[in-house]
């Protein structure tokens, strides 16, 4: 049996470490020690009668071991983005396809831009850049993101193309809940700029 006085500074602990949630920035921690302050609560109040508080925390408890667990595999979700190549079709369940026609113009240069485009089927062709957009790969991204919101390119169709589209709210929206798909995209992004960027290389020194 426990003495009175350890009780009480069980139940100091677990006090400090409510107050030192209210001092932390990021969520990781923040979850573990609201965690071990629901197992001190829990121990406080059992041993010094306190029905309420022990209900409460017995309810918090299962609460920030699932938060922590979420925040968990998140961090391992974010490091595997790092470090594993980027699967484009992670993108697809949040997207909508759409098909075009041969020929067809997807958009043209000035238009707003409020959609990211994955080519699903075919090829599609970035006119200005004489450029290719292949099955699998990114286009109409720079657009989406530019302070300007509009597009810098026209691009059309080569042969009967199936594209997936996500627009610009949603990505935001899922920007907000799914980091690690926030991290894919910049990296998706960024590979598409160092391309368009060797490419433009290459062909002004064709031209000189």
């Amino acid at each position: 049996m426990l003495s009175l006085q350890f009780v009480e500074i069980i139940g100091f602990a677990a006090s400090g470490l409510v107050f030192l949630t209210f001092c932390m920035q990021t969520l990781l921690p923040l979850r573990m020690v609201a965690t071990f302050s629901n197992i001190l609560f829990i121990i406080y109040a059992a041993f010094a009668g306190l029905a309420p508080i022990l209900i409460l925390h017995a309810l918090l408890l299962p609460v920030n071991v699932w938060r922590l667990s979420q925040q968990l595999l998140l961090r391992r979700r974010i490091r595997q983005t790092f470090t594993q190549p980027t699967d484009i079709g992670k993108l697809l369940p949040f997207m909508t396809l759409e098909k075009f026609e041969p020929g067809a113009v997807i958009f043209d240069m000035q238009d707003p831009a409020d959609r990211l485009y994955v080519v699903v089927e075919a090829e599609v062709a970035i006119d200005d850049m004489e450029k290719v957009v292949k099955k699998g790969e990114l286009f109409g991204e720079i657009g989406l993101f530019s302070s300007q919101g509009q597009r810098t390119s026209t691009v059309h169709a080569v042969g009967r193309v199936s594209a997936a589209w996500i627009s610009r709210s949603t990505a935001i929206k899922i920007f907000e809940d799914h980091p690690d798909f926030a991290l894919m995209l910049t990296k998706l992004i960024t590979s598409r700029l160092i391309d368009n960027q060797t490419q433009l290389r290459d062909m002004l020194q064709a031209k000189g």
